[in-house]
């Protein structure tokens, strides 16, 4: 009843769930930040949860403060890192594919699962996932009994992962 009950409650406009710092840190554990590489949030949010770790100058997208992802042109760079809209992830995902080498999206592990999204799966099957083993509580939220990933593209192996399966 408890997981039915968390999942009916009024989600925000703009879907904004701020990422908490723990699961923040815990994608850092894996993969650093690295100084030298360039970066994009397209979905900074007030708390900036992943901007304040990047470089100064990264490039950024805020609905909220007039820059809409969807668009707005951003400069290629090494590595995009964001908690998107889940209703948006598909689109998002398809112009970050244009504008990074490396893609790193926190999601539901059910964003797996759909038949309206195989056909993005069978063409954009993820490189690496990291399972946080800490379920995220969003402010905001309840605790909606749903794992999350963070979801990893680098075709080009930029980040040298040895394993496709990681769990923080």
């Amino acid at each position: 009843m408890e997981a039915i009950l968390a999942n009916n409650y009024d989600k925000p406009s703009n879907e904004y769930y701020p990422t908490p710092e723990y699961t923040v840190l815990d994608l850092f554990e894996v993969i650093p930040m690295r100084r030298d590489w360039t970066y994009l949030e397209p979905c900074r949010g007030e708390a900036k949860s992943f901007y304040k770790y990047m470089p100064e100058g990264s490039q950024w997208a805020e609905l909220s403060e007039g820059v809409d992802y969807l668009t707005t042109k951003f400069e290629h760079v090494d590595c995009i890192i964001t908690n998107p809209p889940f209703s948006l992830s598909v689109p998002f995902l398809e112009k970050s594919f244009t504008e990074a080498d490396v893609i790193i999206y926190l999601q539901r592990a059910n964003f797996l699962g759909s038949k309206k999204r195989k056909e993005f799966w069978n063409a954009n099957k993820p490189d690496a996932l990291i399972t946080l083993t800490k379920r995220p509580k969003f402010k905001g939220s309840r605790n909606d009994m749903t794992e999350y990933c963070y979801y990893i593209w680098d075709r080009k192996n930029r980040l040298g992962l040895e394993d496709t399966f990681y769990f923080v």
